[in-house]
């Protein structure tokens, strides 16, 4: 399965997707950042692009970028505090750990 969903990290989206969903938004996981420690996500309501794959999970379809599924071979997603407040966890599968950072370090990507 490309994408697995907390019962938490579901309930969490179902409530948002009720409000967004009459905006023409549906939830969208983004690539936020490269680093050397590896890379970010975030998951964002915004309008579907071309070249999206929709994954169904817990009863919600997600849209990703294709070339994040390729490259990250999907997603799990839990909830999480932080600092009281609960926030979307986004952890790839299979982590990349190619870089955009200016250092010399060993994950550098050539590209």
């Amino acid at each position: 399965m490309q994408i697995t969903l907390s019962d938490r990290a579901a309930q969490y989206l179902r409530k948002k997707e009720d409000f967004f969903l009459s905006r023409a938004r549906v939830p969208r996981i983004v690539l936020a950042e490269r680093n050397c420690s590896g890379a970010n996500f975030r998951l964002f309501f915004e309008p579907a692009q071309d070249g999206d794959a929709c994954i169904e999970a817990g009863g919600l379809k997600i849209r990703v970028p294709k070339e994040l599924l390729d490259e990250f071979a999907g997603f799990d997603l839990d909830l999480e505090t932080f600092f009281f407040a609960s926030r979307l966890l986004i952890v790839p599968q299979q982590q990349s750990f190619k870089c955009d950072c200016d250092h010399k370090c060993s994950h550098a990507s050539d590209a």
